[in-house]
């Protein structure tokens, strides 16, 4: 009965729902896209969430980032959502870890079936990204900045990688400069969840979504696969590598 709302839609059905909560999801990233994102993937019925995030909740946090309040200032944004989600959808298996994602523990994704990217910081992203190149594992990459926003689904071996378009860190401002409201980490997350959802059921979207909240439109961008990538098409997976430990990631 929960999810007979979503059932009597054609797309999904009974058996689309089922393959929806027997998806193991890796959530890297508990803030403003962070926190939208997994509050759906436990409405949705995802029956596998972990979350990984070290970061510890501010009030500068509370603009932009769902299911926290005044009362959670100073605790671990990680904890405190999985208690929420507990209460949201107790059929959800949700657990956590106040840890950081880098190179150390990167294997971690080997036991999901997709990652969602709800990080700031453009060498979290690459490592992300040669992580789920190396194990073969789907990820969807988000990014928001003030009212614009990018969704794009990376299937390694298939689409282009995240490598392929994007150069390498120090290029890319994180929301501490550039700012970010609760309207667009809402829309983007809504987006790239959906798009992962499009993908467990067999419909894939390769285009790069470019989102603008402000003149309220979204285009769609074709990225072709780089064939000198260094990632995907050399397998050159520097971002794994020892220097890439113990780095401090910008949660948004």
């Amino acid at each position: 009965m929960r999810y007979s709302r979503q059932e009597i839609i054609k797309f999904i059905g009974k058996n689309g729902q089922e393959k929806i909560r027997k998806t193991r999801a890796l959530v890297i990233g508990a803030g403003g896209t962070g926190s939208y994102t997994i509050m759906s993937l436990a409405m949705l019925g995802f029956g596998r969430i972990h979350v990984i995030d070290d970061d510890k909740i501010e009030i500068t946090n509370l603009n932009r980032q769902a299911l926290y309040n005044e009362d959670d200032l100073g605790s671990y944004k990680a904890e405190t959502i999985f208690k929420r989600i507990k209460k949201i959808n107790s059929l959800v298996n949700i657990s956590y870890e106040t840890s950081r994602f880098d190179s150390s523990n990167y294997e971690i994704v080997r036991d999901f079936d997709i990652v969602f990217d709800c990080t700031d910081n453009i060498t979290t992203r690459m490592i992300i990204n040669d992580a789920c190149d190396k194990f073969r594992i789907p990820w969807v990459f988000m990014a928001v900045s003030e009212f614009y926003g990018q969704v794009k689904l990376i299937n390694p071996g298939i689409t282009a990688c995240f490598a392929c378009y994007n150069r390498d860190p120090g290029e890319i401002p994180n929301c501490d400069v550039t700012g970010i409201v609760a309207t667009t980490a809402s829309i983007v997350s809504s987006l790239a969840v959906n798009t992962a959802v499009k993908f467990i059921l067999g419909n894939t979207d390769e285009d790069l979504l470019l989102i603008d909240s402000l003149n309220m439109s979204i285009e769609k961008i074709k990225i072709n696969k780089n064939e000198k990538c260094r990632s995907c098409s050399l397998h050159d997976y520097k971002y794994l590598g020892r220097y890439y430990s113990n780095l401090k990631g910008i949660i948004p």
